[in-house]
């Protein structure tokens, strides 16, 4: 019977993929084949079918979307930095365009098949949710090219010591049941690679990077190999070539040569707003507490926003379900994660007295202690030679998992969230700990060389929150005979010193964040009268809980009389987040992704919100304006449109428009950076722009290869730029019929004061002459022009002396540089 044919995202069956498929049907597999694979489906659907908390996967399971990204590859020194700076930022509407759901995960839009695909997400996105998820869709029957599921967790894998073979690690140390005849379905699967999935979760745990990709597996046989190695033959199809490769990971905290090298990135999307009201229902099974919880969660506008970590939301859920309903949501995470966690421990005492007798007396420094020596060594796993009492009752309430390895049971932290809030509360009550440490794990320091990971943010917030926050009787996990006043007056005395001015856009949203958890209207007024004039969180992705952060502590604003302009380039800001922050008063000017402010428009248009409408155009700037991905441009030749009509797209003439877009209008300093490789193709649109450009003063174009047909189309549309005065042509190969096209249109731009023309050494001694009146007899227009510059730069490393005497006998202006 022939399989099911693979299906690209279009819909339309991929023939040779289909073909692919079909030549070995599961039905002529032999028997001891067909029963494991039916033993491994029974298997994965008793083990996947409940996610945390004891919740059904099928009743509860909200489906997460994933987003296609890029990464932009670097060269050079700084090329190995983190991989959120080479991934290729996407707006909010471009997020929404690149959205795929989980039955896209292995479909192809092209020709070539995927057979590496990288999971990224950061804490609590819900990636081993999704993989629990696939493997139950396996085993259902909705991925049929595959006959074989593998999955590995990264967090129980003894990477570089132990040494397996392949077949040991697919049959020993995978998810999967004790094989009868392992050595048949070896056999089998060797024959089938392209039908095998080996899936590497929590891929982030891998410590050791260096080499990964090094020293790879190389034999299929009984030939043992570290798990690295083992990673690194399958990876570059040095054994089981064909198969596919799944890891699931955190983007901040692994190596990009991996990353860089895979056939598809995606990014687990967290909740929005309409999956948080669906999670809930899910998890209230009743309809009024259903509409109760839900009311409290909308209501207050920080929890809502912390929902749209799926992690953080089944917490909120859990402590709506368990705490009075008179109380107060948290207010901060701190709090949430302190009740949530407190409470954990009081129903695992009161389920099973023997475990965990009194919570008093559980030894809860030591299990601070352990989750702080895990967190230095970046490590979730348990010493197990801890108290047994203390490891059950920690089992029992959650705060710890249970993972079955080749050797027996392994204990780990269950989350990052919880991991750390242990961390915090040992170094903010434990008397071997002094104020410094404390100070240096806190708050955001000045300067900090090495790039902060997601667990050290999370970590400072904690250690804020337990430093200055009260929490409500009986829900505290701080020892209250403790006396922190020592380490509270370093952090304020530490937080007094900060210069917001010279932190760059990420440490300046954490320094956000760690005011924000001291709860101190003092240390609010202190670091807006400190923020520049230009806040920047360029290139820093902002969720929603970061969106409202900032809001809270801009509205002290007013009370200071001070005014910011704000940078939201490339910060994948959602428009309701965009919304907000541009809706503050104390906000009087915006820079953000122009495809993004035209949707915020259109929002308040369709809302009927006129006046906030005409104020977002009024603050809306692209001064100054820097392409240097093609999103930066490709979105302007719409924005030009709204200008000219006075009028939305699918819309009519907007009153708030009368006088087109401020931003276009004020625009004096445009550099185009988009390279050799996306320059050429990109120009026309930047061109189609320009004549709308009539303040600009300054146009960098340097670096682009516009070439002859780039320079005739700026040509045409020169004329139009009345007030340019610097004109940077500089290694874009134009050649003669070029340079004579712009030489007779430069004539038409009185204004220019300077024109920047360089070109690699074999186009020198042409045209660099020719611009350089070596020759006036050719083009006297461009002759007359020239004599009007007030400076002519020459960048060149090769014009004969005699040359370039000549030139400056001509005009003593021309000087070597």
């Amino acid at each position: 019977m022939p399989r099911t044919a693979y299906l690209n995202p279009s819909g339309m069956t991929t023939p040779a993929l289909a073909a692919k498929k079909t030549d070995r049907p599961i039905g002529n597999s032999p028997k001891c084949v067909k029963d494991y694979i039916h033993h491994i489906k029974s298997y994965m659907r008793d083990v996947c079918c409940s996610m945390r908390g004891g919740m059904g996967m099928e009743s509860h399971y909200v489906d997460a979307h994933l987003v296609q990204r890029k990464l932009l590859i670097k060269s050079g020194k700084n090329a190995n930095k983190c991989l959120e700076k080479e991934l290729v930022v996407l707006s909010d509407s471009e997020r929404k365009k690149a959205k795929l759901d989980r039955s896209q995960l292995f479909h192809n839009s092209d020709s070539k098949p995927k057979q590496s695909v990288a999971i990224l997400g950061k804490a609590g996105a819900g990636k081993t949710t999704f993989i629990q998820r696939l493997c139950l869709d396996w085993a259902s029957g909705s991925l049929p090219q595959f006959q074989f599921v593998f999955l590995l967790n990264c967090k129980i894998l003894d990477l570089t010591k132990s040494t397996y073979s392949l077949k040991g690690l697919l049959f020993d140390l995978s998810m999967s049941p004790r094989c009868e005849d392992s050595d048949s379905v070896f056999k089998h699967i060797l024959s089938c690679p392209d039908e095998v999935l080996i899936i590497f979760d929590s891929f982030d745990h891998i410590k050791d990077f260096e080499g990964l990709l090094q020293s790879p597996a190389k034999s299929h046989t009984n030939t043992k190999y570290t798990i690295k190695q083992l990673f690194s033959g399958l990876f570059q199809k040095e054994i089981l070539s064909g198969c596919t490769l799944l890891i699931a990971t955190r983007p901040k905290d692994v190596l990009n040569q991996v990353l860089r090298k895979m056939d598809r990135l995606l990014e687990l999307c967290g909740f929005s707003p309409e999956d948080i009201e669906l999670y809930t229902s899910k998890y209230f099974g009743d309809a009024s507490l259903q509409e109760s919880a839900l009311k409290q969660i909308k209501t207050d506008r920080y929890i809502f926003s912390l929902c749209s970590n799926p992690l953080l939301c089944w917490t909120t859920c859990f402590l709506l379900e368990h705490q009075e309903s008179c109380n107060d949501l948290p207010s901060t995470l701190t709090d949430l994660y302190q009740r949530a966690t407190s409470k954990h421990l009081q129903l695992a005492s009161l389920e099973n007295s023997s475990l965990c007798k009194n919570r008093k007396q559980l030894d809860i420094p030591q299990l601070c202690k352990m989750a702080w020596e895990g967190f230095k060594n970046h490590d979730t796993h348990v010493n197990p030679g801890s108290s047994t009492e203390l490891l059950d009752c920690a089992l029992k309430s959650g705060i710890l998992a249970s993972y079955k390895t080749s050797e027996g049971q392994e204990n780990h932290f269950a989350d990052l969230f919880t991991q750390n809030l242990l961390s915090a509360v040992h170094l903010v009550q434990s008397k071997q700990v002094n104020e410094k440490m404390v100070v240096a794990n806190s708050v955001v320091h000045q300067k900090k060389r090495k790039v902060q990971g997601e667990s050290q943010d999370v970590l400072q917030r904690f250690v804020t929150g337990l430093v200055f926050q009260k929490a409500p009787d009986g829900v505290s996990i701080l020892d209250s005979s403790v006396n922190i006043k020592a380490k509270r007056k370093a952090v304020e005395t530490h937080l007094e010193s900060m210069k917001p001015n010279d932190l760059v856009p990420a440490r300046l949203l954490e320094l956000f964040h760690c005011v924000y958890k001291t709860s101190s209207a003092k240390f609010a007024k202190l670091l807006l009268k400190n923020l520049p004039d230009n806040l920047s969180f360029y290139g820093t992705q902002l969720c929603p809980s970061d969106v409202y952060v900032i809001c809270h502590l801009l509205q002290y604003a007013s009370t200071l009389k001070r005014t910011f302009s704000i940078n939201l380039q490339d910060a994948c800001i959602s428009i309701s987040g965009l919304k907000e922050l541009v809706g503050l008063k104390c906000i009087k000017a915006f820079w953000a992704h122009t495809a993004d402010t035209i949707g915020l428009w259109e929002d308040l248009h369709q809302s009927n919100d006129e006046l906030n409408l005409k104020s977002a155009i009024e603050k809306f700037t692209l001064h100054p304006f820097k392409a240097t991905e093609g999103y930066h441009i490709e979105s302007l030749p719409v924005l030009v449109q709204i200008h000219r009509e006075k009028k939305l797209p699918m819309s009519e003439l907007v009153s708030a428009l009368d006088k087109g877009v401020p931003a276009l209008r004020h625009l004096q300093r445009l550099e185009f950076e988009l390279g050799v490789q996306n320059g050429p193709e990109l120009f026309p649109k930047l061109v189609e722009v320009l004549p709308s450009l009539r303040s600009l003063q300054h146009l960098d174009l340097e670096k682009n290869q516009i070439g002859d047909s780039g320079a005739e189309k700026l040509a045409g549309v020169l004329h139009f730029l009345e007030c340019l005065k610097l004109l940077n042509l500089s290694q874009n190969l134009i050649g003669d019929a070029g340079v004579e096209k712009l030489a007779k249109a430069l004539a038409s731009v009185p204004s220019l004061q300077s024109l920047r023309y360089r070109h690699p050494r074999k186009y020198i001694y042409h045209h660099q002459v020719k611009l350089s009146l070596h020759n006036s007899t050719i083009f006297p227009d461009m002759q007359v022009f020239l004599f009007s510059f007030s400076l002519i730069r020459l960048w060149n490393d090769c014009i004969p002396y005699g040359v370039f005497e000549h030139l400056r006998l001509q005009d003593p202006r021309i000087r070597s540089l």
